[in-house]
């Protein structure tokens, strides 16, 4: 069995689980009336930007790893721009959610004035803009990111200005707003756990569902993961590709 076979099967199974988890959180999270109006916009967006990699990489990325597509390898480039577009919608979906946790718990009160539909909505299309312009001048660099079939995984060239714009403005930038969700969601989860005993001791009517703070713990696990995942990428992938030239 060829490591190609492996890596695409691996690649196909974990992206199909992705389509099909994102694009039915897409589908149906707007019929859960449980869902607040804000956060369930949020939560679509960042489903959004994992379903446009998760998409992406199922039906472009595992044929051409299975199929040994020479012209999508030639073009890996544009692939993994789409490909961090899609992230990078993700991970600041992720950093609008955790702060409209916070205040949810922080400041109740001021909840539904700051987290409008409309200014979620402005929120959102700020994010996507932000978003499209960084892929834009990371692609308008020429720091060109490509399949390495003997990695088998997705690589930058090792030069000295595409060492400094991935490390400065993608590793540096993606640590910084994963530091700051963990900080947040720490935050809220504490805050969370005060309301709860509060509510519990007073007998207040207004539930703090223990699911909610599972749902923070879970959150501040997915940001440790991705720590470890830029690390890899970033940090030591470019010290195998230097090994291995």
């Amino acid at each position: 069995m060829s490591e190609d076979f492996i890596v695409g099967f691996i690649l196909l199974y974990i992206s199909l689980l992705g389509v099909l988890s994102n694009w039915t959180v897409l589908l149906f999270l707007s019929k859960v009336s449980s869902v607040h109006v804000s956060f369930g916009s949020l939560t679509r967006n960042q489903a959004l930007g994992d379903a446009f990699q998760t998409t992406t990489v199922l039906f472009v990325v595992v044929p051409m790893v299975f199929f040994d597509i020479k012209i999508l390898k030639d073009n890996s480039n544009l692939i993994s721009f789409i490909m961090l577009f899609g992230y990078e919608v993700s991970v600041l979906s992720h950093l609008l959610l955790s702060c409209n946790r916070l205040c949810a718990v922080a400041s109740p009160l001021k909840y539904h004035q700051l987290y409008s539909q409309r200014l979620t909505i402005v929120m959102i299309g700020i994010a996507n803009l932000y978003a499209f312009a960084s892929i834009i001048m990371f692609y308008a660099s020429g720091c060109k990111y490509f399949w390495s079939s003997d990695l088998h995984m997705f690589m930058y060239h090792v030069s000295n200005s595409c060492v400094d714009i991935s490390f400065y403005g993608i590793f540096c930038k993606y640590l910084t707003i994963i530091v700051v969700i963990l900080v947040i969601d720490l935050f809220s989860i504490y805050k969370a756990h005060l309301l709860f005993r509060h509510a519990h001791s007073d007998c207040v009517t207004k539930q703090i569902n223990k699911k909610e703070v599972g749902l923070l713990v879970q959150t501040c696990l997915q940001g440790m993961l991705f720590s470890i995942e830029l690390v890899c990428y970033f940090i030591i992938s470019p010290r195998v590709q230097s090994i291995n030239t």
